[in-house]
């Protein structure tokens, strides 16, 4: 099976993943910053300003009013627990990465609260459609996917398991998020088939991005676009990531047409 690392918990491990480095990689920055004079300018700037103003603020996480349990699918229950794992990770990054705190915007912490509440149907739904079909995953695929995710992190799959470990996940925590997305992605690849990208689609795709890329830039681009060649690899992942997507939700739909689902949050 060839795995597209899109789903939604694979994801979310990317970003715990990717936090728990994030400050080896500043820090990394920073020094390497110092032997240039945009970067000595830039340190200057921010030691221009005050520790407080340079840093966001905890957000002010409170979820007693969410309900136990946060949803049910087919009379499975979905529990509080991980609906807060997933909220409080993503309010935190958003926090850090873009400085918005939306525990303070009640109608936008709303959308985000119905958001992980969606989604967390949407896997409980793809996962009941692969226990009936008795879809089970191998070890061989399980070991690739650790070694592609602690890849993607520049990191040896021992190094992968501290970093999850420091954002307080298990190894066995870990290997059963795996299992459950890897599930699903064989459940979608069963129903739709491998995934195959046309020279055709690849085209169309780059000339969208070299569109973009000329819209953003504008006079400012000095040099000439990269050639197809130099991104194919690129936006060939691109495309099976966003096809492979538009086929988990197709089947996703499918299956809400029969389902019994209530959400609670």
């Amino acid at each position: 099976m060839k795995k597209v690392l899109a789903t939604s918990g694979l994801s979310f491990l990317l970003a715990i993943g990717l936090a728990a480095c994030g400050g080896d990689g500043e820090e990394n920055g920073e020094e390497g910053d110092t032997d240039n004079g945009e970067g000595e300018g830039e340190e200057q700037a921010s030691d221009a300003l005050p520790d407080e103003e340079m840093e966001m603020p905890e957000p002010d996480i409170d979820l007693d009013d969410v309900p136990d349990p946060v949803a049910e699918v087919n009379e499975e229950q979905i529990g509080k627990e991980a609906f807060e794992e997933i909220y409080t990770m993503q309010v935190e990054q958003l926090a850090q990465t873009q400085m918005m705190d939306i525990t303070e915007d009640e109608e936008q912490d709303q959308q985000v609260r119905e958001q992980i509440a969606n989604l967390l149907v949407e896997e409980e739904l793809l996962l009941q459609e692969a226990n009936d079909r008795g879809i089970e995953v191998s070890d061989e695929d399980m070991n690739e996917t650790i070694e592609e995710l602690a890849g993607g992190m520049g990191q040896d799959t021992e190094a992968f398991y501290e970093a999850m470990e420091a954002q307080g996940m298990s190894e066995d925590e870990v290997h059963d998020m795996l299992v459950e997305e890897l599930r699903v992605e064989q459940l979608v690849e069963e129903e739709f088939g491998e995934v195959e990208i046309s020279d055709e689609e690849l085209e169309e795709l780059y000339d969208e991005q070299i569109a973009m890329m000329e819209q953003q830039m504008g006079d400012e681009m000095e040099e000439d676009p990269p050639e197809l060649s130099e991104m194919e690899d690129q936006l060939r992942d691109q495309a099976e990531q966003m096809e492979i997507q538009e086929n988990r939700e197709a089947l996703t739909n499918d299956l809400e047409e029969d389902a019994n689902i209530e959400i609670h949050v």
